[in-house]
Formats: C-alpha cells, structure tokens, sequence
C-alpha cells in the first residue's frame, strides 16, 4: 500500500515555507539598496554638490560688526567680565556706540558664528558664561558672549579674540577673522603686597627654624658621639692597665712596756 501523507504536516510546513520565503526576499532588497547607494565621500557628484552648497552660503552671507571689551589694567586677583557682541549691519547701525565696548572692522556674517577668547600671562584665567556658537542669520540679529577674567600674578596679560563663521552646525569653516589681540598690564593691590610679605615672612620664619634644627641636632649627635668615644677609650685603657694588688690592711701594733 501506498504511503498517505500526513495533512496536519502540511499545514505545519506551508506557513514556515512562507516565512522564509519573505526573509529572503528582505534580505536581498537590503543589499541591492547597499550595493547601488554611492559613498558619499567617493562620488564627484556628491562632492560637486558639497562644493556649489559652500559657495551659494557663502555669497549668501553679509556684512557684520564685532564690539569688544576695551581692555585697561587691571588688578592682582580681581575678577572683572569680559564681553563680545556680533551683529548683522543693521543692528550695528542701530545700536550706539558703548564707550566700554571696543568697535573693529567688519566681518561676514549670516550662518553660525563662534567666538573664542584665548588668555595668556600673569596666570590668568578665563570662565565662559555662555555658548560658544550662536546665530546671526539677518542683519538685524545680533549675539552676545561673556567670560569671567581673573589675573593671579602681576605682569602683562593677553587677551586673543577670534571670530569662526561655520557652515550650517558643522565644522566647516565659511569665514575667520585674525584675532583681534589686546594687552594690558596687572598690577598689585594692596592686599595682595601685605599678603605676599607674610608669605615672604612665614617663609623665611620656616627656613631659620629649620637651620635651627639642623643646628640643634648636629649638637646632640656630636655630644653623642664625643660620649660614645669616651666611653670607648676608658674601656680600652682599663683592658691596657695590670691589675691593682690588694692591700691587707693591719691591724693597729700594740706597743709594750718595758717593766722595770
């Protein structure tokens, strides 16, 4: 007799065929989209593009100003705030002039800007209060930026301000000013100098006291020794000397009488 199939495997069978046949044809959908996408850093027509897209944005931005802090001296350990403020040309216009601020020359504008401050000398520091990049997209925009500046040592200290126009929110430099340098000189206040004589006091407190330590112990090592040594020789010359004969003592003589 013939074999009869089994219908409740064939039942079993159809929808696992099924599946499979789906996974495949998802598979092979995947790597035919993989094969035919060019990289993109490979393909001269993606690079073409790339190129006309810096240029249009860079003929599409404009004229703008930048005002800084007008730096003077300044003071051993007092902090004072550093600002930058970037502007379209209308803005610019617009605004008067801040007898605190310092006016350049023009710059280009009209994408992402950043401004850095870059401090040297007199150990001085600078805090960022706020983003490093910011937008000025119309002439009538304008951005702020603020540091916190503290000089710790007197001398001269520098201040280098540089301004980055990007392309869109990436690192594709459009446009970059030299930066825009100031110097100035940090003297000492009065706390400061009182200050720097006590340290200059307590330092000199602590190299006498510790020239007077070594003094103290030099003493008492070589009186240590001088002892040690003395010792020494007594123990030697007794080992060197004979030895003392004993004395008997005698008993008092008694002196007689001659009777007559």
């Amino acid at each position: 007799m013939a074999a009869q199939k089994d219908p409740s495997r064939k039942r079993v069978t159809a929808p696992r065929a099924a599946a499979w046949t789906v996974g495949a044809a998802l598979v092979a959908l995947l790597v035919t989209s993989c094969a035919g996408r060019p990289s993109g850093g490979d393909d001269p027509e993606s690079q073409a593009l790339y190129g006309q897209e810096i240029i249009e944005s860079r003929k599409e931005m404009f004229e703008g100003r930048i005002s800084y802090t007008r730096l003077r001296s300044a003071k051993v350990g007092r902090a004072f705030e550093f600002q930058a403020e970037v502007a379209g040309f209308r803005a610019a216009g617009s605004q008067g002039a801040r007898k605190d601020l310092q006016h350049t020359g023009e710059l280009q504008v009209g994408t992402l800007v950043g401004v850095k401050l870059h401090c040297s000398g007199a150990g001085v520091t600078c805090t960022a209060l706020s983003s490093a990049r910011q937008n000025v997209l119309t002439p009538d925009d304008k951005a702020k930026w603020r540091w916190i500046v503290k000089p710790s040592a007197t001398g001269t200290m520098a201040l280098a301000l540089t301004v980055t126009a990007y392309y869109r929110d990436t690192n594709n430099v459009l446009f970059e000013k030299p930066p825009f340098m100031q110097r100035a000189r940090v003297d000492a206040t009065a706390a400061h100098t009182a200050r720097r004589a006590k340290d200059d006091a307590i330092a000199v407190l602590a190299f006498l006291g510790a020239v007077l330590g070594l003094g103290v112990a030099w003493v008492t090592i070589h009186e240590f020794w001088q002892r040690r040594s003395g010792r020494k020789a007594e123990a030697e010359a007794a080992k060197k000397a004979p030895p003392r004969r004993v004395r008997h003592r005698e008993g008092p003589r008694v002196r007689r009488r001659n009777r007559a």
